[in-house]
């Protein structure tokens, strides 16, 4: 059963947004082997950044730095 569609603010669609280019980013520079035009890729990313918006967090690095973290890349700035 998928989960409803989320509603967000346009801050926090903006933040997703940044959050999400800037997590793609970071792992074209860490395996460029990642193809990161991937849709999987995108929506694994994508999930992730929402369930952390659903936590509360509305900052785009703080979203960011979880997310990357998540994936136990290691420690990004």
């Amino acid at each position: 059963m998928a989960n409803p569609p989320r509603a967000y603010d346009k801050a926090m669609l903006d933040a997703l947004e940044r959050a999400l280019r800037d997590v793609l980013q970071v792992l074209a520079a860490h395996d460029p082997d990642i193809d990161c035009d991937d849709t999987v890729v995108k929506m694994a990313l994508s999930e992730k950044l929402n369930c952390l918006a659903d936590a509360g967090i509305r900052d785009p690095h703080e979203l960011r730095n979880r997310t990357l973290q998540s994936l136990s890349l290691g420690r990004f700035h």
